[in-house]
């Protein structure tokens, strides 16, 4: 039940990025269209500072919070709970408007670094240290509905974090769109206008998630009260007491700041990317890495997050899960839901990669310009990196979960290092794929280290977890193979890329055969039986599904 419970939180959790990640994707294209690579590459020069000082606020504090009330509620500590939730959103608030005043005053700085000393290369200096500063205003309001996230995942009530997230997304591409638009086909404004408009947007849209979340909690507050009686009632609970303000800070510090490091050193990766891309191509002698990078840091990265909402959709609802199974000292259960997570994200995961790397022209020229020769080949390269992130995301948390903040911390670092030190010399002689290489040796390292830490405390069985994803793994590869054959050596087929409706009917068809072949192999092989937990009959499946849809009577 519990498995059951975590899979339909982590779902629910997951559909929802998924959700806000495509409704992220509407305003990809006409922005895209719009300002072009150059303006893709100003604007992320923008939001990769912005993420890192938003982990920097934030400081781990949204999930400390939830795995401080996930534990205290397991123990029926409602009251310590929600004093720790009122507390820390003043103490956010005062945080966020200090990292906005930093980052405002270190845009210049951090400009330069970023156009490698540059005083312009397409985009000037000016321009850099307009969109750093203007985004820097997000951070008064994003540290606070992070917290408030953060109480409802802790409540299980994923749904409403998930809603505030949704309404902010939609939030901020209807005002990127219609500002960038009026901007540039109405006044006939140069494009860098459109990206100040555009990393405005989340400010406004933070404000229009905070509104959702505080109505939603005005809603939640007669039920928590309830709960908060009901705790002190229980003769099993005579031993609750009241925990003083700075007893409570003491402890979720505790579980916040190596969740922090978490999430700064996860941003870090592509902080590292901004920093030295174009430094690293200045010493190449080539003069085209602000369209490379915008390709790769805008447009790829997009994509990319897609399927690895799924990871983190799995690993979130780990924490909460773990957290209160290692606090009953319930192992058993702790290694059974680790299975699950990382064979169900294995599960769902490898089929989009592998379209990903067999289409990726029809996929890359549906999204974006086809004329841009470098999309196809980056997603080509970039597409197996999904399956790291997923997994460096989720063994994180497991980690976080069993209370191994520390080693997680060494983990981590570890794996940045590597990537700091690789970066620029593997740029500097494979180009974006020396990027993509450097990301892939840093995260191998966090995951592997992770793994055996997990084996060390737990006695996690890894053995029969890689037999399963192996067998996974090479139902896609010969799926993969063979459609790839198919498609481009026994029919030789040649789609016409330039047309965005010939690359989504030649790419969904494929996808749906593929996604229903893989499907039935999975289910002959049994695979399906261990992802669900429980026999899968197709005729049982079909007679429920008539009993659900046909009325009574016919």
């Amino acid at each position: 039940m519990e498995d059951k419970r975590m899979l339909i939180q982590a779902f629910t959790i997951t559909i929802g990025s998924i959700l806000s990640r495509v409704i992220g994707l509407i305003y990809v294209f006409p922005f895209a269209h719009l300002v072009g690579q150059e303006g893709q590459a100003l604007y992320s020069y923008a939001y990769t500072p912005y993420v890192i000082f938003i982990d920097l606020a934030t400081l781990g504090i949204p999930l400390g919070v939830a795995k401080f009330i996930s534990i205290y509620n397991a123990q029926g500590n409602y009251l310590t709970s929600y004093k720790t939730f009122k507390s820390t959103l003043l103490m956010m608030l005062g945080i966020g408007l200090t990292m906005c005043l930093a980052l405002f005053l270190l845009a210049k700085p951090i400009a330069y670094q970023i156009l490698g000393g540059q005083e312009a290369i397409h985009n000037n200096i000016t321009q850099v240290i307009a969109v750093i500063r203007i985004i820097a205003l997000a951070l008064i309001v994003v540290p606070v509905i992070a917290v408030m996230r953060g109480f409802f995942q802790g409540f299980k009530k994923p749904n409403i974090s998930v809603l505030s997230q949704l309404l902010e997304q939609l939030t901020r591409v209807l005002f990127i769109i219609i500002s960038s638009f009026l901007l540039i086909k109405v006044f006939h404004k140069p494009y860098y206008y459109a990206v100040y408009f555009a990393v405005a947007s989340a400010l406004v849209a933070a404000v229009v998630a905070y509104f959702v979340l505080r109505i939603n909690l005005g809603k939640y507050q007669p039920k928590l009260e309830e709960m908060i009686k009901k705790g002190y009632l229980n003769k099993q609970l005579d031993n609750i007491k009241e925990k003083s303000t700075s007893a409570i800070y003491q402890e979720l510090f505790k579980y916040a700041l190596p969740i922090s490091f978490f999430g700064l050193i996860s941003s870090l990766y592509l902080f590292i990317d901004t920093l030295t891309f174009n430094k690293a191509y200045l010493l190449r002698g080539e003069g085209n890495s602000e369209i490379i990078y915008g390709t790769y840091a805008f447009e790829i990265n997009k994509l990319i997050m897609i399927p690895v909402t799924v990871g983190i959709g799995l690993g979130v609802s780990l924490i909460v899960y773990i957290s209160e199974a290692y606090t009953l000292r319930y192992y058993k259960i702790i290694n059974r839901q680790i299975n699950k997570a990382l064979q169900t994200c294995f599960f769902i995961i490898m089929p989009f990669i592998m379209l990903m790397m067999i289409f990726n022209k029809g996929v890359y020229s549906f999204f974006y310009d086809y004329r841009n020769v470098y999309g196809s080949k980056i997603l080509l390269s970039y597409a197996p990196v999904v399956i790291l992130l997923c997994f460096n995301h989720i063994t994180c948390s497991i980690l976080q979960g069993i209370n191994k903040e520390r080693y997680l911390v060494i983990s981590m670092l570890a794996g940045i290092c590597f990537k700091y030190l690789y970066n620029e010399p593997l740029i500097i002689k494979l180009g974006y794929n020396g990027a993509i290489l450097s990301t892939v040796i840093g995260l191998l390292i966090t995951i592997l280290s992770n793994f055996f830490i997990t084996a060390y405390t737990i006695k996690h069985n890894h053995v029969y977890l890689v037999r399963r994803l192996l067998i996974i793994l090479i139902i896609n590869l010969v799926l993969g193979s063979c459609f790839y054959l198919f498609n481009f050596y026994i029919l030789s087929i040649n789609y016409d890329i330039t047309n965005k409706l010939s690359c989504f009917i030649y790419v969904g068809i494929n996808t749906f055969v593929y996604l229903i072949l893989y499907l039935l192999v999975c289910y002959y092989l049994g695979v399906l039986d261990v992802i669900l937990g429980r026999k899968c009959d197709i005729k049982n499946l079909i007679s429920y599904i008539k009993r659900k849809t046909i009325p009574n009577g016919f």
